[in-house]
């Protein structure tokens, strides 16, 4: 099997300087002395570190479109495809890369680590390995292929991954889907019943400025969301209460809400609990939301919610469209 392996940047590779931990430019190189020790690991692998390193703390919509031109250009070259990343945007690459390769019929699996490599109390190359593992059972009717986000023996759904822990080694959870598959000694898969379709590789430019985030706070007034709310901004996450409710006695606050999307901006409305549903006006404070033309995000999370809005604004989709796709 040939594997391609890119090092974005991120902790995995990272080692001290003054101003802290940064990215390595010779990870690379580590990392292929590393798999020197590991005589079973017998794939053609090929590792580059981009030339510009991130801090996931840094990255940006055009980094997600950057990784995936690469592995797009070098599809035909490889079997599966291996990117390793900062765990504070993991989550928002891995949903990128899943709506930019649909159905994917090749395993892209983000990873990375929270302790740096060289340290002796790590978790990178069990991370890297394990990645590794769950590309050699692409063959396995399949069960790697697609976009996935790998972390403390979980094989996620590249759009279900959230980051749920700062300081835990399983930093990531699956919120409101089962994992594809669980590593212990062996592989235990879930069976999927998603139809299986014909893959789609679509990566559009996007504009980093187009989509914000409004948190909803006890006390939330409109002056707190109107500088969000400018005219460069073509969409919205909102992080509602509960089942999706917010204000409903805040005429002001509503009144924004219908002004923006009344010029086109699409506010998708996503629950701030760890799991479960948005339900569109299943409450009063949730029925002004829809009144005001929030569409619902259902059960996605943030990161995946705040990644589609920018991937459909990138496709040069208008409104309506965007909203139908949310509600797909």
């Amino acid at each position: 099997m040939k594997i391609y392996i890119a090092y974005a940047g991120g902790t995995i590779g990272m080692v001290p300087s003054e101003n802290g931990f940064v990215p390595d430019a010779a990870f690379a190189d580590h990392l292929s002395e590393q798999f020197k020790g590991f005589d079973e690991l017998t794939h053609d692998f090929v590792i580059e570190s981009y030339p510009e390193l991130i801090d996931s703390s840094n990255a940006t919509p055009t980094d997600w479109v950057m990784i995936a031109r690469d592995i797009e250009s070098k599809w035909q070259l490889f079997d599966a495809f291996i990117v390793l990343h900062g765990t504070d945007t993991m989550a928002y690459t891995a949903a990128a890369l899943s709506f930019m390769f649909t159905n994917s019929d090749k395993p892209i699996i983000v990873t990375g680590s929270q302790v740096p490599m060289f340290k002796a109390r790590t978790d990178a190359m069990i991370n890297v390995l394990g990645a590794i593992s769950a590309c050699e059972e692409s063959g396995n009717e399949g069960v790697a292929n697609g976009v996935s986000l790998f972390f403390g023996g979980r094989l996620i759904e590249g759009d279900r991954a959230h980051k749920a822990h700062s300081s835990d080694w399983q930093a990531f959870s699956s919120p409101n889907c089962l994992e594809r598959g669980i590593l212990g000694i062996d592989w235990r898969w879930q069976q999927s019943n998603k139809a299986i379709s014909p893959m789609t590789v679509q990566i559009p430019d996007m504009v980093e400025n187009a989509v914000t985030i409004l948190p909803v706070f006890p006390g939330v007034q409109a002056e707190h969301w109107q500088g969000l709310l400018n005219n460069k901004v073509k969409g919205a996450v909102l992080l509602s209460y509960g089942a999706g409710n917010a204000p409903d006695k805040n005429a002001a606050l509503l009144a924004l809400l219908k002004t923006a999307t009344d010029r086109g901006v699409v506010i998708v409305n996503v629950s701030q609990c760890g799991a479960g549903s948005v339900v569109a006006g299943a409450y009063a404070a949730g029925s002004a939301l829809v009144a005001a033309g929030v569409t619902s995000g259902k059960d996605m999370t943030y990161e995946a919610a705040f990644v589609k809005l920018h991937f459909l604004l990138g496709l040069g989709l208008d409104s309506r469209d965007i909203k139908d796709a949310f509600v797909r």
